[in-house]
């Protein structure tokens, strides 16, 4: 797990060593274990390679980057190494192939890659290292562009193919590592980075560009709570290189965009069959078993998150029964008994402890425990808000946050987490109505009848709520109490970008392909990037396994959602493994905080905030009325609760940013 960036100059320019610098010292974080850089002229062909004060490769050739002096290089790497295979300086990079032509930064994980790399030896390809960015090197060599489809990781990186003259840039499957693209106005400029802070680091160093705010993703952001639903950014001129794609760039500007993987999703509603389920829930359930296993593959400890839901006591559990049965798996790096790690609370709404302890005590694991609080995040402010990147909607992701600083302070590097589960496996409450849609439609009223009586209340609840939700939005959000807030012109301006334009109401499996790929993991995931780096942790989710999302979105979804049970196919695939208080328990809770009580601990500050920050919102918000309503809008059932954080946050983070 690293941080990379990479700027290029298409009219020849050259770029700034000391933007370099500057950016590897923003994403420090990210790999505090080596630094490196390569400054390229794309038109010379000449490359070189510098070190920095944190490097660990040093060789009589290899000059500090700031004794580069002037030079006419227009295209510049740096990376960042948080070292998890192959702990040695072979792992150095930026790494080239042994002719020095194929150059690469990378961020991630290949869990496949001892395989790939026996396969690549039989074609004649000889390894200097025992780490994975070589094997994508040669993987590359051998298969051009082709080579990300035989990928199993995470990964966001940048190849420099200096015999083609072409960078090509690659994102995993589903988005779980970043890569930013910044392109400046007359597209003769281009970055691509792990963390946006990096591309702002450049811009304030060199001057080359003003940031300004992306108007229309802020719309969305106060009134749907949307992030990271667009290759949009907060910021005009940055976007996502989009998840199962890649980006060629040439140094004459010419971009070109592709995508190597798709996912063919079943929107069927077919008669349930017990055969079927058996035969789908032995298959997930090795799949599942292999997905974790080869996220076990490192050099450094490791251990996992555990909330006490379905999902992380799926994967606590699991390689419990790996460490005890597999031979593969290290005790060394594992432990003899795996460490987990939780966030509780002495709140009862909040706190999830009961579950926890009942997989702690099935699998006789290394429990370890924080104690998120209102005053512990109120001095951890700004620098929550500054890894996270851009602004995020609630302050439940500081929980997360704890559980990466617990695991950091007891000497884990890699923490194994039960992200995207619910988005292929439809373990949110709010997706039983979509269920009770797409059977009303395609007239299963024998099975929408008894869906609707193995789970009345809910049921009901979740069809009321949907309605609500379904009327307010069609009005263009003008039931939202907290509207009244905003500057009419902001609202009149963006309300063309109505969230129900653009997302489904009537088909479960195509909400679940939203929420994969646009609504809800997206933003998930960069909060588990953050946060985990924030501490230089890799964060690992075998749910994310290609294969397993593969098959689970193949699956019908009356095997997902079964008299009022959500998860159905993982809960019969897990069964005899997980502990039978986790197996049947209904509730879901996520990773929540008592918000309420913690904007009251925030008070002051966030006053404080707003009399700092009056101008950043002139035009969109009225900060005098909230101040004046604030205890209001904390107890106003119809206005949640993080309407002031989302308010607050934004400040903040432009405060911080100086944006």
């Amino acid at each position: 797990m690293c941080g990379i960036f990479a700027v290029i100059d298409c009219s020849g320019k050259p770029v700034s060593t000391d933007g370099l610098i500057s950016v590897s010292q923003s994403i420090r974080h990210r790999g505090p274990d080596d630094e490196g850089y390569l400054l390229a002229n794309t038109r010379g062909k000449e490359i070189k390679s510098f070190r920095g004060n944190d490097s660990v490769c040093y060789s009589e050739n290899l000059l500090h980057i700031k004794d580069s002096g002037e030079h006419e290089f227009n295209l510049g790497f740096a990376f960042r190494r948080l070292s998890i295979l192959d702990l040695t300086e072979a792992g150095h990079q930026p790494m080239s192939d042994s002719e020095g032509k194929v150059w690469i930064i990378f961020n991630g994980e290949i869990y496949n890659y001892i395989e790939l790399r026996e396969e690549l030896k039989k074609e004649g390809f000889n390894f200097r290292s025992g780490s994975d960015t070589e094997v994508i090197i040669y993987a590359y060599k051998k298969w051009d562009t082709e080579c990300f489809s035989k990928f199993n990781g995470m990964w966001g990186m940048v190849i420099y193919d200096s015999v083609k003259n072409k960078l090509i840039c690659s994102r995993d499957r589903f988005g779980v590592k970043p890569l930013y693209l910044y392109a400046d106005e007359r597209k003769s400029v281009f970055m691509l980075s792990s963390e946006l802070k990096a591309i702002i680091s450049y811009l304030k160093v060199t001057g080359e560009a003003e940031l300004n705010i992306n108007e229309s993703l802020l719309y969305d952001y106060f009134l749907y709570s949307l992030v990271d639903h667009t290759q949009e950014t907060f910021l005009e001129n940055i976007f996502h290189i989009e998840p199962s794609g890649f980006v060629t760039l040439t140094p004459d500007g010419k971009i070109e965009r592709r995508k190597y993987f798709s996912l063919q999703i079943n929107t069927s509603t077919p008669p349930y069959n017990r055969r079927y389920l058996e035969k789908t829930s032995d298959e997930f359930r090795e799949l599942f078993k292999d997905a974790v296993r080869l996220r076990l593959r490192t050099d450094v400890p490791l251990g996992s998150c555990l909330s006490g839901g379905l999902d992380s006591s799926s994967i606590v559990c699991v390689i419990n029964n790996l460490i005890k049965n597999d031979k593969s798996v290290a005790s060394a790096i594992a432990g003899e008994f795996q460490k987990t790690f939780s966030a509780v609370y002495h709140d009862p709404l909040s706190d999830e402890s009961d579950f926890i302890k009942e997989v702690v005590s099935h699998t006789g694991c290394d429990a370890h425990y924080i104690y998120p609080s209102g005053e512990k995040l109120a001095s951890e402010l700004e620098k929550l808000i500054y890894h996270l990147d851009e602004p995020f909607v609630s302050t439940s992701m500081y929980a997360q946050w704890n559980v990466m600083k617990l695991a950091r302070e007891n000497g884990v590097t890699v923490l194994l987490d039960g992200q995207g589960a619910d988005e292929i496996l439809a373990g949110y409450e709010v997706y039983h109505a979509f269920l009770y849609s797409q059977l009303a439609r395609n007239f299963r009223l024998i099975s929408l009848t008894r869906e609707l009586l193995s789970n009345f209340s809910k049921g009901a609840e979740m069809i009321g709520r949907g309605l609500r939700f379904y009327i307010k939005s069609r009005k263009q959000v003008s039931d939202l109490g907290e509207l009244k807030y905003f500057d009419k012109n902001f609202i009149w301006k963006h309300s063309s970008r109505n969230v129900l334009n653009y997302r489904t109401s009537s088909n479960l499996q195509e909400r679940l392909y939203e929420d994969l790929t646009k609504y809800s993991l997206p933003n998930l995931l960069r909060y588990e990037d953050r946060n985990s780096m924030a501490f230089s942790i890799e964060a690992r989710t075998p749910f994310l396994d290609w294969r397993l999302v593969k098959l689970a979105m193949e699956t019908p979804v009356v095997y997902k959602i079964y008299r009022g049970w959500t998860k159905w196919l993982l809960r019969n695939s897990m069964k005899g493994i997980l502990p039978l208080k986790i197996l049947e328990r209904k509730d879901k809770k996520g990773f929540p905080t008592p918000e309420k009580k913690w904007l009251m601990i925030l008070k002051d500050e966030i006053f404080s905030s707003f009399e700092r920050n009056y101008s950043r919102l002139n035009g969109i918000i009225n900060l005098d009325d909230i101040k004046k309503d604030f205890d209001e809008i904390l107890n106003n059932k119809n206005i949640r609760t993080n309407f002031i954080w989302k308010v607050y946050n934004y400040l903040k983070w432009r405060e911080i940013f100086k944006i």
